[in-house]
């Protein structure tokens, strides 16, 4: 498993994103499935960005390859759990929770553990996505 840990900021939605597609391609490339690296990219700027906005403190970055998926999961301080939202065709945001539950194989959220505050969330893609 890879790890990074960024301050919340909008450029860390970027940093995160480059830094999962450059794991995935070392790491996954020889000993996990193969993976549709834009899919990656786009829900880990998702993921990211909701942390960012709507958590709090820093925000970590998880990736772990195995035989038949990539995960990838990210961790802030925040209490706030995300939401899958449908918004019209006119809104500006809203739609990362929603692309996530739609383009993932799985999702979820998962509570810190006491002492600690906040949540994970994660998702995974099965091979050949």
């Amino acid at each position: 498993m890879a790890q990074l840990v960024l301050e919340p900021q909008l450029s860390a939605v970027c940093t995160a994103r480059h830094w999962v597609s450059d794991v995935i391609a070392r790491w996954c490339a020889t000993s996990g499935p193969r993976v549709d690296g834009d899919l990656v990219e786009l829900l880990t700027s998702e993921v990211v960005a909701n942390a960012v906005r709507h958590g709090r403190g820093p925000v970590t970055v998880e990736v772990a390859c195995v035989e038949e998926h990539v995960c990838v999961a990210v961790t802030d301080a925040g209490p706030d759990v995300p939401v899958v939202r449908r918004v019209g065709p006119e809104a500006t945001g809203g739609r990362g929770m929603a692309l996530t539950d739609l383009l993932a194989t799985r999702w979820g959220v998962r509570a810190a553990q006491p002492p600690a505050s906040g949540k994970t969330v994660w998702f995974q893609l099965a091979g050949g996505t």
